[in-house]
């Protein structure tokens, strides 16, 4: 069996709602290329919970035993630590990706982190799914920090999303497509999904890898797109992660 283990960076200051600086680079890092900065001291993250039986059942319709608990971190707010359960793989993932575009965007506010799943799983009020540990909340970044964020997430608009650092966020989830117990869907409204297209569009990348990753401009039940429509998904993107291999009871 073996363990997935994520790199855990050293960081100096301790998770708060302020904002950070709000000046911004002249040059940030490629949006669509995050890259684990170097020369950094390395830690695993270590997490409680089998890597077998974990998610059990299907996302509106299932429980957790065992589950990790997202830990807290720099950068990041989690809105209701009592929900911050999940299977081992999506919280290693959850954590390594934030932390990667955290690092890659330093000037950017505070990043609210939603529910993913109870401590023992099942249904949860505000959610039809988020029942078996599979299903992560995470909010967008905005070009300066919104009044009531991160408490609480906000609408996304022409004016206040920052599209390089959200887009950065989107591409490094669908970049674990691959990985066992990696993001299998995001929804989000089809409306961000175009401010987001046509920033990405603007800024170099293709369209070929744009119309693999978002449903827009195809129309919202269009089949295509690793980013779906879903209503009231404006004010945060939800990633949906795949059965991990070993877990059988996941569905």
């Amino acid at each position: 069996m073996r363990l997935l283990i994520c790199a855990l960076f050293v960081v100096s200051t301790v998770a708060s709602a302020d904002a950070r600086p709000k000046k911004r680079h002249e040059h940030k890092r490629a949006a669509h290329s995050v890259s684990r900065p170097r020369g950094r001291e390395h830690h695993p993250l270590q997490l409680r919970g089998p890597l077998t039986g974990q998610s059990i059942g299907l996302p509106w319709d299932g429980m957790l035993r065992m589950g990790s608990r997202l830990p807290d971190g720099d950068g990041y707010v989690i809105r209701r630590p009592a929900r911050a359960f999940g299977t081992r793989e999506t919280i290693e993932i959850v954590h390594r990706v934030v932390t990667e575009v955290l690092e890659a965007f330093p000037d950017t506010h505070v990043l609210a982190l939603g529910d993913i799943s109870a401590e023992h799983g099942g249904a949860i009020t505000e959610h039809h799914s988020h029942q078996s540990g599979r299903d992560a909340d995470i909010g967008l970044f905005y070009i300066e920090k919104p009044a009531g964020y991160p408490a609480s997430f906000v609408r996304a608009t022409e004016d206040n999303l920052d599209r390089e650092a959200t887009f950065a966020l989107i591409s490094a989830f669908a970049d674990t497509a691959d990985e066992n117990g990696g993001a299998q869907m995001i929804f989000l409204d089809f409306e961000v999904q175009g401010l987001l297209y046509e920033w990405a569009l603007d800024h170099g990348v293709g369209e070929k890898r744009l119309d693999r990753l978002f449903q827009y401009p195809h129309g919202r039940g269009a089949g295509e797109g690793f980013v779906r429509h879903e209503p009231n998904h404006d004010n945060h993107m939800h990633v949906r992660f795949k059965c991990p291999n070993e877990d059988d009871s996941c569905r």
